[in-house]
């Protein structure tokens, strides 16, 4: 008795996460998501602009860029990565992130 709801639990699973994928995979990104806001029948558009401003710390750094340790910490030597000090603690702006790594690509560190 105890299978059979695991197996109906986890068909469960598999199709919410095939409906939840979908619905990311379709979601447009690159433009900005219109908002109608009332106010006593009054409408006001106003429109969202998609700004990607996450800060990564080390830990983040090295999943985004797929790199270990070792790899980080020559890349902070060297490779003069965009980042910002906030109480003694660095952290790394994905966007920024992603255009040094547009610049730098075919580079050797």
């Amino acid at each position: 008795m105890e299978n059979k709801h695991a197996w109906i639990i986890g068909i469960c699973v598999i199709v919410a996460g095939m409906m939840i994928g979908n619905g990311v995979v379709t979601g447009s990104e690159d433009s900005p998501t219109p908002i109608e806001l009332s106010d006593d029948g009054a409408s006001i558009g106003v429109n969202i602009e998609n700004s990607d401003t996450t800060l990564l710390d080390e830990d983040g750094l090295m999943s985004y860029l797929g790199i270990d340790e070792k790899e980080m910490k020559r890349l902070q030597k060297v490779g003069d990565l965009p980042s910002i000090t906030i109480d003694g603690y660095m952290y790394y702006p994905k966007t920024g992130l992603d255009r040094w790594v547009e610049e730098n690509t075919g580079k050797t560190f």
